[in-house]
C-alpha cells in the first residue's frame, strides 16, 4: 500500500503569529493520510479535547485551566528509586511535627512531583489539625475511613493526574500525596492488578492499603474545587459557626494573647479580617542565621521575632488561628509548607512564603504547570520572592527546552509551558513498539482545519487499524518535524472501541517560524503493532 505524503505545516512570523496549515489538493478534497497525536503543555491554552480513555480506564487527556494535561501510562511498571513506603509512625494518621528554630534559608531542596498539571511544590504530604502542651502538631482525629472512588468532574472543579509508585504492606497504611484537601478519586488503576483501598484520616491525609506486599504504580484521575487554591474566605461566617469544626487542641492562651497583640487581630473582629492579618503578619517573616531564643517558648521566640522559612510560618500560624477560632491545618511535603483554613464550607490553601531557593526533582516536560487562581492576599514588598509558585516558575525558568543543565541528575520540566524534543531526547516520531513482534498498524488521519494560529489547536481524526479492524484505546501522538527539528510532540489523545480518534493537538506559542511535516505515530499495544503516517 502507498503511503500518503507528509502534511506540510506552515509556521509564519508574521504580525499575529499566524500559522497556516497548506494541504497538497488530495488532503483539501477530502482525502485521508495517517496521524496522531500527543497533547503539549501549554498552560494558557484551554482547548476541548474529545473524550477518550486509555488502559485502566482513565481519560487520554484533561482539558485543565493550566492547559492540556495527557494520561500517563496506566501500565507503566513501578519506580523502584522513587518509591511511597509505610512501616513506621511518621507514614500513618500517629505522625507528629516538631517544631526547631533553624530558621536559616535552605538553599536547594529535594522534590517529587507525582501531579499533571504539576503542583510543585504544593504536593500534600502530610497534614496537622492539632497541637499539644508541647507544642508538638498532630493529627486530632486519627480514625481513617475509605476514600470513593467515582463521579464526575464538576463545573466549578479541576481535573488532575496522579501517577507514583507505592511498596504495598499487608493490611498496613501507606500515606500517599494530593493535590489538595477536599480533592476526589474519580479514576483508579493500579499495576499490576493488586488488592487496594484508599483511605483518609481527619486532616485529610491520605493512605493506600493493600493485601499482601507488593510494589505497584498507582494512576488516577482526580478533581478538587479550584476555589481551595486561591478564594476569599467567607464574609458572613462568624467563630461561633466556626467553632463546630474546630479540633481538640492543648490551649496556649496567654502566650496567644501576646501574638494576638503583636498582629492587631480580637474576636471582635470578623474571622475573614483576622485571616487576612494572619496572612500579612506571617508573609513578612525572613530567614535568619541566629535561632530566635528571647522567650523561651518557640511558639512566641517564632511568632514574635518574625523569623523563620516557610515550615516556621505555618506552624505558628496554626497555633495562633487554632487559638483565636480559626480551623486551620499545617501541610508539609519534603520542600515546601503552607497552611489551610477553613471557612465553614471551603478549605482554602494559604502560601506564607519562606520556601528554599532551588528545587531538585526529575522533571517531566509532558506536564503543564498548575496555574491556581490569583491570589486574594497581598505580599510584603520583595517578600512574593520567597513564595512556593515563585519557586515553581523559577525551577520552569531554570530549564527551557533545548538549554539542558538543571540541578536533577536527569533533569526535566514537569512546569515548562513548551515541550523539548521528546522527554527521553528519542525522536518521538519514531515510538518503541509496546509489541515489536505485531505488524505495523495502519494509521489514517483526516486534518479538519485548515488553518491555525499558533497557541490553537489543530484539529485531527481519524482510525488506527490492524489488519483492518480497529484498534481499540490505543494512544496515537501527533509530532511535528522540520529540517531543524528531528520531531516534536504535539497532543495526544486515545482511540475508541472502534479504532477512531478525533481531537486537538495545540501549535506551541513558541514554534519557530518555517516549514513542517505533520504526522502521526503509535507504539500500539499487546494487540495491535506500532505505526506511523509516514
Amino acid at each position: 500500500m502507498q503511503k500518503p505524503p507528509l502534511r506540510p505545516l506552515s509556521v509564519l512570523a508574521a504580525l499575529g503569529l499566524l500559522v497556516a496549515l497548506v494541504l497538497p489538493a488530495d488532503a483539501q478534497d477530502g482525502g485521508s493520510s495517517r496521524l496522531h497525536e500527543f497533547v503539549p503543555p501549554d498552560p494558557n491554552e484551554d482547548v476541548r479535547l474529545a473524550a477518550t480513555t486509555l488502559d485502566g480506564n482513565l481519560p487520554a487527556a484533561l482539558e485543565t485551566p493550566s492547559g492540556i494535561a495527557t494520561a500517563p501510562d496506566p501500565g507503566k511498571p513501578p519506580d523502584p528509586d522513587h518509591l511511597y513506603t509505610g512501616g513506621t509512625t511518621d507514614d500513618g494518621p500517629e505522625s507528629t511535627y516538631q517544631p526547631d528554630r533553624d530558621t536559616r534559608q535552605p538553599d536547594i531542596e529535594n522534590y517529587d512531583d507525582p501531579f499533571s498539571p504539576s503542583t510543585a511544590p504544593f504536593k500534600r504530604l502530610r497534614a496537622y489539625d492539632s497541637v499539644d502542651a508541647g507544642y508538638v502538631l498532630k493529627v486530632d482525629d486519627k480514625s481513617t475511613k475509605l476514600l470513593p472512588i467515582g463521579g464526575a468532574v464538576d463545573s466549578t472543579d479541576e481535573s488532575f493526574y496522579g501517577d507514583f509508585s507505592v511498596e504495598l504492606l499487608p493490611d498496613d497504611l501507606v500515606r500517599i500525596p494530593t493535590v489538595g484537601p477536599g480533592a476526589r478519586v474519580l479514576k483508579l488503576h493500579v499495576s499490576p492488578d493488586a488488592n487496594v483501598s484508599l483511605l483518609k484520616d481527619g486532616a485529610d491525609n491520605w493512605f493506600i492499603r493493600g493485601s499482601e506486599r507488593k510494589r505497584v504504580r498507582v494512576v488516577m484521575q482526580l478533581a478538587i474545587p479550584r476555589n481551595t487554591f486561591g478564594s476569599q474566605f467567607a464574609a458572613d461566617v462568624g467563630f461561633e459557626d466556626l467553632g463546630l469544626h474546630l479540633p481538640r487542641f492543648d490551649h496556649h492562651a496567654e502566650q496567644a494573647k501576646q501574638v494576638f497583640t503583636a498582629i492587631g487581630i480580637s474576636r471582635e473582629m470578623r474571622p475573614k479580617e483576622v485571616v487576612t492579618k494572619l496572612v500579612e503578619y506571617f508573609r513578612a517573616f525572613q530567614p535568619s542565621n541566629e535561632p530566635p531564643k528571647t522567650h523561651g517558648d518557640i511558639y512566641l521566640d517564632l511568632a514574635l521575632s518574625k523569623k523563620g522559612v516557610c515550615r516556621h510560618r505555618a506552624f505558628a500560624f496554626l497555633v495562633t488561628g487554632l487559638e483565636i477560632g480559626i480551623p486551620t491545618r499545617m501541610v508539609v511535603n519534603e520542600a515546601h509548607a503552607w497552611v489551610e483554613v477553613f471557612d465553614g464550607t471551603l478549605w482554602h490553601r494559604i502560601d506564607l512564603g519562606g520556601a528554599a531557593l532551588n528545587l531538585d526533582q526529575d522533571q517531566d516536560p509532558t506536564r503543564p504547570p498548575h496555574q491556581p487562581p490569583q491570589d486574594p492576599y497581598t505580599w510584603p514588598e520583595n517578600s512574593e520572592q520567597s513564595s512556593g509558585q515563585q519557586l515553581a516558575d523559577k525551577d520552569r525558568n531554570d530549564l527551557q527546552p533545548g538549554q539542558g543543565g538543571g540541578s536533577s541528575s536527569n533533569p526535566t520540566d514537569p512546569n515548562g509551558s513548551s515541550a523539548p524534543p521528546s522527554p527521553t531526547g528519542t525522536d518521538p516520531s519514531q515510538p518503541a513498539p509496546s509489541n515489536p513482534d505485531l505488524p505495523s498498524s495502519t494509521v489514517e488521519v483526516e486534518i479538519v482545519d485548515k488553518t491555525v494560529r499558533r497557541g490553537t489547536a489543530l484539529k485531527v481524526k481519524g482510525k488506527v487499524l490492524q489488519a483492518g479492524r480497529g484498534c481499540a484505546n490505543v494512544r496515537v501522538d501527533v509530532v511535528v518535524k522540520s529540517a531543524d527539528v528531528t520531531g516534536r510532540l504535539i497532543g495526544s489523545l486515545s482511540t475508541d472501541e472502534d479504532g477512531a480518534f478525533e481531537g486537538t493537538a495545540v501549535v506551541p506559542r513558541d514554534l519557530a517560524a518555517g516549514d513542517y511535516d505533520v504526522l502521526v505515530v503509535t507504539a500500539g499495544d499487546k494487540r495491535c503493532g506500532a505505526g506511523a503516517s509516514e
